[in-house]
């Protein structure tokens, strides 16, 4: 069990798609970035609280021992590598154009995300539970959905205990001790 504080904080974060195109309109690509995210989970011992991804962003609730610039180098890096693999082997010629920028010095043609993602430690539970309603509402304001629990791509239905059978991504948030 985890508890928030001080000395282990969570890390809330927005990432941004490369010049807010809406990369993620279609639920294929919506279950890739999150399946990027287990992979990076699962392989750095990252815990995932509360998610939604939107079409040109996602909102993620993070916790790790790692330095949170690591953290975000991570889950941008790997989540990047897949929806690129998944636009090049299906043919997606249009959308690789619209994110390919200067050719980086590991030969990296396109960006999947803005590079100034949005980051911020929480420290304490008042913060944290604001911050995960503010997720789980994204949908709502974005008219994306009438019910948080309707949007399939957020962890609101497992913070409601109703979890779907299908949860596009599983979250950690049982493992938090709150006070």
């Amino acid at each position: 069990m985890l508890q928030i504080s001080r000395t282990t904080p969570a890390y809330y974060f927005t990432a941004v798609a490369h010049h807010r195109l809406q990369i993620f309109r279609t639920d294929k690509l919506k279950q890739i970035l999150c399946d990027a995210f287990d992979e990076a989970r699962a392989s750095h011992g990252i815990l995932i609280f509360a998610y939604v991804v939107m079409l040109d962003h996602v909102h993620l609730l993070i916790y790790s021992t790692r330095e949170m610039k690591d953290v975000l180098r991570l889950m941008n890096g790997i989540s990047a590598r897949r929806v690129i693999q998944y636009l090049k082997e299906n043919n997606f010629e249009t959308s690789l154009f619209k994110l390919r920028g200067e050719t980086k010095t590991r030969n990296h043609k396109h960006s999947v995300w803005h590079h100034h993602t949005d980051s911020l430690e929480i420290f304490g539970e008042e913060t944290f539970r604001q911050k995960v309603d503010y997720i789980h509402m994204n949908p709502l304001r974005a008219e994306l959905a009438v019910d948080q629990f309707e949007y399939r791509f957020s962890s609101a239905r497992q913070w409601a205990g109703k979890p779907s059978d299908d949860e596009p991504l599983l979250t950690d948030h049982l493992k938090i001790k709150w006070r």
